[in-house]
């Protein structure tokens, strides 16, 4: 199985924004951080790109920012196709692959250790 090259960090609001315009009732000020935006999805590669939620002058727009350039989207559809396109120039084939191999042993070890303090826990 392939991994994705980006990460979704917020779900529910991923899935509002594709399907619809965000309404009183997503209560969206109290999610944001103290820099006034909500991060919904980074890449995986540690490139710093992301896609986020800002609020300006009262208006919601999707910020799009990676290293030093940030670029604000009235709709989702430009903002994720900005997004993915900086995911493919931030991340070659051979990287992404690199990084999911470095995080599936990683997960691996964690397992291991995991099931090496479990088999402690019973015999003691």
């Amino acid at each position: 199985m392939k991994k994705s090259k980006y990460r979704i960090l917020n779900n529910t609001l991923v899935e509002i924004a594709q399907s619809r315009e965000f309404t009183a009732k997503d209560d969206l000020d109290a999610k944001f951080d103290e820099q006034g935006s909500i991060v919904l999805v980074s890449d995986r590669a540690g490139a710093g790109l992301t896609l986020s939620i800002v609020k300006i002058d009262d208006a919601i727009r999707f910020l799009v920012k990676w290293d030093d350039s940030e670029e604000y989207f009235k709709g989702w559809n430009m903002a994720w196709e900005e997004f993915l396109w900086c995911l493919d120039v931030a991340t070659t084939p051979e990287e992404a692959e690199v990084e999911a191999e470095v995080e599936t042993e990683a997960e691996a070890e964690t397992e291991t250790k995991v099931e090496a303090e479990a088999e402690t826990e019973t015999t003691n």
